[in-house]
């Protein structure tokens, strides 16, 4: 009995507690951007529509769809024989004129005829050369040429066809530079300014597709929507954005450099967040005011619990507004097995930044978050 007794006592020794092991992290800075998302469509800044100012019919068209242009190069003709026939007797009837003319002027300078005389062949050659040079005009009229760079669009009409005055044959696009509209909500309109920048959402997050800038802020909102409008342009060397194109974009409105802790060092109680600090023993106690309970373990940090202010999830962090310091070291993970003066085990090595996964300083924020 005394053997039982006393191998009972034996084992109802309580053995120390092994206590979490965890990774320690020191908040570092990171880019934190205060931006929002709207999708819309991107417009070539210069696109014209190319129609005849006159009726006929197309006799050459040597161009086609897709076809890269510059300014003043032939895109379609009409049928001219009879506008060159018209222009032909246009041409010989201002030279008899202007021949008559100068002999008017010849013989009023000699005397032999009157100055009235001498106006009405004078008169008659000026209205001659004007009739010339609108029949002229006109002939010009049968070829179409483009005005701009760029690249032509699709052909409503083939060679045969018969066209009417404005009747749109084709468009020249320049995609060199395009601009979006943005209809941002009233509430934001005293927060955007032309220069604020806007990125183009790609198939990677961590990089934009294009970078451009607010050019326009218009002076009034929408009067129905209550929203007003925004244009950014940007600049597309390469040709990768389309007019017409439905895209994701990123308005920015500020970026700065904050503190920021990882996701897995968060917690919620209660609406509130907090995050664990590794202290030393002398800390803990001098915190809690109170002996700690059980005895921390010798030459380990202590976990002491700490309210903390933090901004909107960005990638994974959370930018730092109040509670903690760029001093100070915090707990991530196994957060449901701790409380304030509770002994940690340190990871062999500290979480390095990348392991929040945050923008690097001067990154994109495709992967931001909208506010």
């Amino acid at each position: 009995m005394l053997a039982t007794t006393l191998a009972g006592c034996t084992g109802s020794k309580t053995a120390p507690a092994v206590p979490p092991q965890v990774q320690l992290f020191t908040p570092r800075p990171m880019l934190s951007v205060d931006a929002a998302d709207y999708q819309s469509t991107l417009e070539a800044i210069r696109e014209i529509r190319l129609s005849s100012e006159i009726a006929g019919r197309i006799t050459a068209m040597p161009i086609f769809e897709g076809q890269p242009v510059k300014p003043g190069q032939l895109l379609f003709t009409l049928d001219q024989v009879q506008q060159r026939a018209a222009v032909n007797a246009d041409a010989a009837e201002a030279r008899k004129n202007r021949l008559n003319a100068e002999r008017y002027i010849f013989l009023n300078q000699q005397g032999a005829v009157s100055t009235k005389d001498r106006d009405f062949y004078v008169t008659q050659a000026i209205q001659s050369r004007d009739k010339l040079n609108a029949s002229l005009a006109t002939l010009a009229y049968k070829n179409v040429v483009s005005p701009i760079p760029g690249y032509v669009g699709n052909l409503n009409y083939k060679i045969g066809d018969v066209i009417n005055p404005g009747d749109v044959v084709t468009s020249v696009v320049d995609n060199s530079r395009l601009w979006l509209r943005i209809d941002v909500p009233g509430e934001l309109s005293t927060r955007v300014r032309p220069g604020l920048p806007v990125f183009l959402k790609g198939p990677d997050p961590r990089r934009p597709r294009a970078v451009g800038r607010v050019i326009f802020v218009a002076p009034a909102l929408d009067k129905e929507r209550q929203t007003l409008l925004l244009k950014a342009e940007f600049s597309n060397p390469d040709g990768s954005l389309r007019n017409n194109e439905r895209v994701n974009a990123t308005l920015v409105f500020a970026q700065q450099q904050v503190l920021a802790i990882p996701q897995q060092a968060v917690m919620l109680q209660a609406g509130k967040t907090f995050v664990f600090q590794a202290v030393s023993v002398e800390e803990a106690r001098r915190r809690l005011g109170r002996a700690i309970e059980p005895e921390p373990l010798p030459n380990l940090p202590v976990a002491i619990q700490v309210p903390v202010s933090l901004g909107t999830l960005q990638n994974g962090a959370y930018p730092v507004r109040g509670g903690i310091s760029a001093a100070d070291t915090i707990v991530v993970g196994n957060l449901a097995q701790l409380r304030s003066g509770l002994s940690v085990q340190p990871a062999t090595a500290m979480l390095q930044p990348a392991a929040m996964g945050t923008a690097a300083p001067g990154s994109s924020p495709e992967a931001v978050k909208a506010r």
